[in-house]
């Protein structure tokens, strides 16, 4: 079952947001003469962007509020509006949406948290999300800022912005203080849409981004998140931005927080809540930040008019102590500079002052004479290289002085010049906004704050894949009657089963295993024997014990029949007479391969190191279910790990597209038996230079 299927849909799935985000009318509920209310700013701010549709005051005490017409309430009025800003306290909140849904208005932003001291059951965020569901209503918030639809030129919001232009950045945030700080502190994001989602009792991040992708403005979608209230409306709107080629970039909060509802195997352990995000992410290719300031420098490189293609980083300074922090910091992030060739090397040669060296980063600051055109041509120079495929100019531009003016200028004339994306980057990140800022931000030239934030964009920008390499989800489907049998004996089994029974649900899939057979007694074990390949490994099947050899339940490299007998008998009076008798396995790259199902996203799959390794260096990566052998291959990539299966030091190197190959089946057994199962677990499967196999498979059922 894939995610699409799996998730319920969002309340506010699909709905037309025209009379939220674009209202031909507006009533202000709470509307207020009195400076830094919100029933007064949000007046204020409406004629701040410029919108040009009716406004209306509601409040029973004032006759006339900022020279508009006041009504005493919504059934005074003779048209519906559009949209009502409920503008008031939590005590009368429903009263106000209640009238708002008896005059048939369409959509509402509420400003307050609707928490009530002594509520009732169902709770207040609940009836108000209940009368707007059965009157078809769209709601941005309770409990948030409001918006500003900077491409219509409608906002309902009383947060006080002065400075409202239109850019090419589409903004969700689920937290209020991100929301003013990005909107209120640096004009060099300039917005398409900026929400500030709060409750999101109807109207979810999923509606947000799907209405932004439909703005001609919306360049780069740039997300801070709590949570997705709606999984499957949100999987939409990241496909249709993936097939649209408009970049996603998101803050993730929560990652850190274990589920003790996954902890049942190393698998869900490991993975907690966050890993179904990150596994929807790489589907979609959505580029995740750690902090605010790198979604903001991410989110601004990517909303350049000039497309990155491919190519190395250019990089000029004006220090040579800088350019060697900007070298450690790259190599840190990764971050590859553009291998510059001859020619440039020359053109760099005649302009810069003697003792300088032509390359790349350059430092390019000698005497100071003609500084402008050296800076000037040097980079153009660079950024005229075959591999240069972006530039950094990286100064400080804190004062108003007549090197930063220089530089500015410099860099204004190269970017006019080339097709390529240049920015500038900061040295520190605590740099006062100057009008020097602004000329860069009018010529079209990101500015970012701090040189390592700025590498991280980079890197982004760099790595991020076109929608032409975007993954098919597609899988090996299974016969339906093999699925129908394993739901019906997996019904009837309770809480995990043994591991010759996982042996036969892999090999149902086309997983490849070793020879095997249970036992249930020593005089089984002997007959089983006969003509069985040694050496061989002998496993308690004790009802009960998931990990084996925490247990001493394994025993491994027993070359003889008499050897195998022994284990048994030790086993067998400590821990139980059922075991398992398995063909030894060659030596192999030991991964693990664990499926589970998380309730918002259903089923993934987590791949890493194997054995207890997974536990010590936690070298993992997900993917949702079922995942494209593509998808797979890329997962693989991202592990420290790969470089074993790679082969090190002249060892032979795995089968690769035989792991991948299994772990393509596995992805598939997850996903069909996601309604049956709460895990799944191959710890390790072993990859050789022939293939990979299984060697121990656990199961656990839904109680």
């Amino acid at each position: 079952m894939s995610l699409i299927e799996h998730a319920a849909g969002g309340v506010a799935s699909g709905q037309n947001l025209t009379a939220l985000l674009s209202p031909r009318s507006i009533a202000v509920i709470g509307a207020s003469p009195r400076p830094d209310t919100p029933g007064h700013d949000t007046l204020v701010q409406l004629r701040r962007i410029g919108y040009t549709g009716k406004i209306i005051p509601v409040n029973p005490k004032y006759e006339e509020i900022a020279g508009l017409r006041c009504v005493p309430s919504l059934a005074a009025l003779d048209d519906t509006p559009d949209h009502a800003i409920v503008a008031v306290n939590n005590d009368i909140v429903e009263a106000a949406i209640g009238e708002a849904a008896a005059r048939g208005i369409k959509a509402a932003t509420i400003f307050a948290s609707c928490y009530l001291e002594n509520d009732t059951s169902p709770k207040l965020v609940e009836r108000l999300a209940e009368r707007a569901r059965n009157n078809g209503m769209s709601i941005c918030g309770a409990n948030c800022m409001g918006f500003y639809n900077m491409a219509h030129r409608v906002s309902a919001s009383w947060f006080p912005i002065e400075e409202l232009p239109s850019g090419p950045i589409a903004f969700v945030s689920h937290s209020g203080a991100v929301f003013a700080a990005f909107l209120g502190l640096d004009r060099r994001l300039g917005y398409s849409l900026a929400v500030s989602a709060g409750q999101e009792l109807t109207t979810t991040v999923a509606d947000y981004l799907d209405y932004a992708l439909d703005l001609e403005e919306t360049r780069v979608a740039a997300l801070f998140l709590e949570t997705i209230r709606d999984p499957q409306g949100f999987a939409k709107a990241l496909e249709k931005a993936r097939d649209r080629d408009v970049p996603v970039v998101a803050v993730k909060v929560g990652r850190t927080s274990q589920s003790a509802r996954l902890a049942e195997s190393h698998s869900g352990a490991i993975a907690g809540n966050d890993a179904a995000y990150q596994a929807l992410f790489d589907r979609y290719g959505v580029i995740r930040a750690r902090d605010v300031d790198e979604l903001a420098a991410t989110a601004t490189l990517l909303s350049s008019p000039k497309k990155y293609v491919s190519g190395g980083l250019a990089a000029i300074t004006d220090s040579g102590g800088a350019r060697g922090l900007l070298i450690d910091l790259a190599d840190d992030e990764k971050v590859g500079f553009a291998q510059i060739g001859k020619a440039t090397e020359t053109v760099l040669r005649e302009r810069l002052d003697y003792g300088l060296e032509p390359v790349n980063p350059l430092d390019a600051w000698g005497s100071g004479r003609d500084y402008v055109g050296v800076y000037r041509d040097c980079l153009n120079a660079l950024m005229a290289d075959p591999d240069t495929g972006i530039g950094m100019f990286l100064f400080d531009i804190a004062l108003e002085d007549h090197l930063s003016r220089g530089f500015v200028g410099a860099c204004i004339d190269v970017a006019n010049a080339t097709d390529k994306p240049v920015f500038v980057a900061t040295n520190f990140g605590k740099l006062p906004r100057t009008e020097l800022a602004n000329q860069l931000y009018a010529a079209g030239i990101p500015l970012i704050d701090g040189v390592g934030t700025a590498l991280r964009a980079v890197k982004h920008l760099v790595s991020r894949k076109p929608p032409s390499d975007s993954i098919a989800t597609t899988s090996k489907i299974i016969d339906t009657a093999v699925v129908e049998g394993w739901k019906r004996r997996l019904g009837k089994a309770n809480g995990s089963f043994d591991e010759a029974t996982g042996y036969a649900l892999v090999q149902d899939w086309g997983i490849a295993t070793l020879c095997h057979h249970s036992v249930a007694n020593r005089q089984e074990l002997e007959q089983k024997l006969e003509g069985f390949p040694l050496p061989a490994v002998l496993k308690t099947a004790a009802p009960g014990i998931l990990h084996k050899s925490d247990v001493g339940g394994v025993f491994v490299g027993l070359k003889d029949k008499a050897a195998v007998l022994a284990a048994y008998d030790d086993m067998a009076g400590r821990l139980g007479k059922e075991a398992i008798l398995v063909e030894m396995a060659p030596k192999g790259v030991e991964l693990i391969v664990g499926g589970l199902i998380d309730p918002q996203f259903g089923p993934i799959v987590m791949i890493g190191a194997g054995g207890i390794l997974v536990e010590l260096f936690k070298d993992v990566a997900f993917v949702l279910a079922p995942a494209s052998r593509e998808e797979i291959r890329r997962a693989i990539d991202k592990l420290k790990t790969a470089a074993i299966l790679g082969g090190l030091r002249g060892a032979a190197a795995a089968d690769i597209d035989a792991v991948v190959a299994t772990i393509a089946s596995f992805s598939q057994l997850v996903a069909d038996l996601s309604e049956d199962i709460t895990g799944i677990e191959i710890n390790p499967l072993l990859a050789t230079p022939k293939g990979c196999v299984p060697l121990d498979v656990l199961v656990t059922l839904k109680s």
